[in-house]
Formats: structure tokens, sequence, C-alpha cells
């Protein structure tokens, strides 16, 4: 009895100094706080500037498109979050006083359906079922059903493919209800695989040997000529079919089946459906595709230099770009953003010594659809990423002299250039002497715009395939940098 009545001691005085401790905790403290139309990305911002207290969180899963509206008078901070953060089905945890800020286990979203013929009804055993590029994928089952989970709020591309059979894209939005829906995808069986098959007589010897020389070619400008390339290999170029377009020596490259790359600079597998891919006058485009497979580390020492090189990929990459738009950290994240227009006396692109602000250049405007907004802007834009610079082969390939006596993109091949004459130009290092393999360069790419006010979605992508053509740096890397939408560098996912 003694004992019983000793532990009830205990556990009232526990009890006890949990509520202390409770009531001291900064989350007890009460504010005055008012969000006027804000993101809630926006509110964690003002509520770090105004308690000085640290938030950390995945950067996707905190929506991009919905503000609010709000004011809070002597409230505690603990009732402000659970608040603002209930609305987006989130929650948080104190830890070493830093809020982290988690999404509900209940928050992914899960895809079923079933692939059938779209003539007979029957079921498609075994297609791929996979949102377009990224690491979400499944085969369907004898019956042709698929299930596909843990997929976060975004808008993806749903992608099916099967063998003799039109490949299906499905668009999905934001806020798309997916749960108890099962969706029944129809597929129609492919044209070209009607049509009987004839056997063409061997290549002669100059044909194959033109053929070795255009893989070769797109190898380099499908993969890149980054050292990451190096490690990068078409498992299956048995696939492809190349056409030279002109005499000089433009070409175009078809797949009669899917391409799988392996990236061991990366650590992934990917398969690849090619839609297209042109090489004209020095400007590629590719369109396509991709489903990517973690491969297997065959060490720890393995894996933390798949990371360490996914990171690197990432940042200062068209998606960390877009992304720093998305969220209003362009700056913050390296970023710096000049108008490029042509000069018709030089045949050179240029960028003005003295550039507008941000806002004055691209801004932008929600769209119709949650998570996708309107790019604006009146011209083409460079971009210079201040955290990363430019390896020597780069250098050494891509960069000259202008006419005007800047340093430039060049490209024998296209016969066109970019200046660089803004405020990371290379003025004060041209001096007698100095070679341009000794000056370090930011990274600077180029977008040419080819929509007007095109779409870009979260998390970080064009909508459009079409929407832009590269310059610059992003050309360098090709497919040996490209990484799944759903990928985050370590520090962000925390």
């Amino acid at each position: 009895m003694l004992r019983g009545f000793l532990v009830s001691i205990y556990v009232f005085w526990c009890i006890n100094v949990q509520a202390q401790e409770r009531s001291n905790s900064v989350l007890d403290f009460e504010y005055v706080v008012e969000f006027d139309n804000v993101t809630l990305s926006a509110a964690l911002r003002q509520l770090n500037r105004q308690t000085q207290i640290n938030f950390s969180y995945n950067t996707m899963i905190i929506p991009k498109m919905d503000k609010f509206s709000v004011k809070y008078d002597g409230v505690s901070l603990r009732a402000i979050l659970e608040d603002i953060l209930s609305k987006a089905y989130l929650y948080y945890r104190e830890v070493n006083g830093t809020i982290v800020i988690l999404k509900q286990p209940s928050t992914d979203r899960t895809i079923k359906g079933q692939v059938l013929d779209a003539e007979t009804q029957t079921p498609l055993p075994y297609a791929n079922v996979f949102i377009d590029n990224s690491t979400f994928g499944v085969a369907t089952n004898r019956e042709g059903y698929f299930e596909i989970k843990n997929i976060p709020y975004i808008a993806f591309n749903l992608v099916v493919s099967y063998v003799g059979y039109e490949p299906k894209t499905i668009p999905f939005n934001y806020k798309q209800p997916l749960e108890n829906n099962t969706f029944i995808i129809e597929m129609n069986v492919e044209e070209v695989a009607l049509e009987p098959v004839e056997v063409s007589a061997n290549k002669t010897r100059k044909q194959r040997k033109s053929d070795r020389r255009l893989l070769k070619r797109f190898e380099e400008d499908f993969l890149g000529r980054d050292s990451n390339a190096k490690d990068c290999r078409i498992v299956n170029p048995e696939v492809l079919d190349f056409f030279v377009l002109d005499s000089l020596n433009n070409y175009e490259v078809t797949a009669n089946d899917k391409l799988y790359i392996e990236n061991y600079a990366l650590g992934y597998q990917v398969s690849y459906i090619l839609e297209e891919f042109t090489f004209i006058n020095g400007t590629k485009t590719y369109i396509g595709k991709a489903q990517f497979t973690e491969l297997e580390p065959k060490s720890r020492k393995q894996n933390a230099r798949w990371e360490e090189a996914r990171g690197k990929a990432y940042y200062g990459s068209v998606n960390h770009f877009l992304n720093s738009l998305i969220e209003s950290r362009v700056a913050e994240e390296g970023f710096s953003v000049n108008t490029v227009q042509f000069d018709s006396v030089t045949s050179e692109y240029s960028t003005p010594l003295n550039p507008a602000k941000l806002s004055e250049i691209i801004r932008l405007e929600p769209s119709d659809k949650d998570l996708e907004y309107k790019l604006l802007g009146s011209s083409d834009i460079e971009i210079t990423y201040t955290k990363g610079f430019e390896d020597e082969e780069y250098k050494k390939l891509f960069r000259s002299k202008s006419k005007s006596g800047n340093y430039k993109y060049t490209d024998q091949k296209s016969r066109s250039t970019i200046s660089l004459s803004n405020d990371q130009s290379l003025t004060s290092y041209q001096v007698v002497g100095m070679d341009i393999s000794d000056v370090p360069l930011f990274q600077k790419s180029v977008i040419l715009f080819q929509e007007k006010q095109p779409l870009i979605a979260f998390p970080g992508y064009f909508s459009s395939k079409r929407a832009a053509l590269y310059l610059g740096w992003w050309t360098w890397g090709g497919f040996s940098v490209k990484l799944p939408l759903n990928f985050r560098p370590k520090e962000q996912e925390q």
C-alpha cells in the first residue's frame, strides 16, 4: 500500500514537472500577429522574424498556392501554429528550440486503377504505370490493376506504356481527388504495330560507320559532356535510329522501344520513352517521359557519394531555379537574373550592364490550376548561379572573347554567342596575360522562351516541354545530371 502511495506521488510529480516545462515553453509565449493574404511559407517566415524561432520543413509539403488572412491578438505560438498548420494537414514538433514541421501520416496520396485494351476491354497485365520524371511507378498485375502509394501533393502526369500500344499520359492536378477512385485507363493499339514487319537487308559498312559516329555524337549531346556523363551509359543503343538531316550534319534520332540509361554518377537507372530528339544548328531538343529507379549501392560510401552528387546536380539546375521563383527565394538561393537581347550588329546575344530588378524582368502569377503559375516577362533571360563555378573543360570548349571584348558563350556549331557584360562580367580580369582558364566563372545559363507566358508548376518544371530552350551551362550536363522531380537535397528535407 505504501509502495502504491509512493508511486502515486511520483506520477503526480512527473505530471507537475511536465506541466511546468510546458508552461515555460517558447510555444506558450503570446503574440500579436496579422497575416494578410499570405501563403503558409510566407507566414512561417513572418513568424521567424517576429519570434526569432527557427522553423525546419521540407518545402514539398508546404502548399504553394493557398493564401489566407487572419489576425491573432494575444494568442500563444502553440495555438497559432496548430491553427495555420491544421488547414494544410501538417503538424509540428519542437526539437532543441527548432520547430520541425511534418506532414500528417495520412496526407500522402494513393492512386489505383486498371489498364485495359480500348477495343476489347481485356486487361493488360504487366503494363508499366509511372509518374513522369519521378521514382514512383509499378507494373500492373495479371488483371491489369495497379496501385501507386505515397504520392506527394503535387500536380503530376501519369504515364502508361505497354508493348504494341500507344503510350498514354493523364494529367492530375494538385487537388484532384484520388482516394476511393479506381481509374480505368484504355490503351489503343499502336498503328505501326499493326503493319507487317519487313526485314531490310543488312546495312552497308558505310552505314554502320555512320551510325557509330552518330551514336557517339548522340551520347555527348544527350547524356552531356560533364564528369557525370563518363559514368553514364545507354544500355540498349540498338533501339535507336539515326537520320542526317542536311549537309551541315544536323541530325534526328528516334527510338523503336524504351531507352534504358544507367547513371552510376547519381545512382539511377532510367527508362525513357524518347518522343523527339533533334540537333539543329547547335540547338538540341529532346522530349520524352522518364521513370527513375534508384540503383542499389554496394556500400555506405557509394550511397554517400550518390547523395552528394545528387545535391550537386540539383543546386544551380533548372529545377532549383524554378523552385526558387515559386518560393520567392531567387537571391537567397544564389541566383541573379538579367535580360538577354540579340544584337544584330555583332550577331551576339548581350546583357545590359545594369540589370533591372527581378520583378521588372520576370514575375509569377497564379494560373487557373493549383500549384501552377504563369511566368510573365518581356524578353529571354540569363541566369547566373553565384554558388557554383563552371568547370575547366566547359570553359575550354565554350568560352572565348566576343567582338565587344567580353567573354562569351560560344559554340561553333550553333553560330551564336552570349556576351557576358553584367555585374559578374570579366572586365576586371581582362588584363594582359590573363587566360580564361585562370578565371573563376559563375555558372551562367540562358532561357530562350518558346511560348508567351509559359506555365511552370511545383516542384520546379515547365508544364509544356516545348516552353523553353537553354543555352550555356545548363546544356553542359545533359541527361547525366537529370534528377527525378521528387528529389530534394537532405538539407531541404528536414
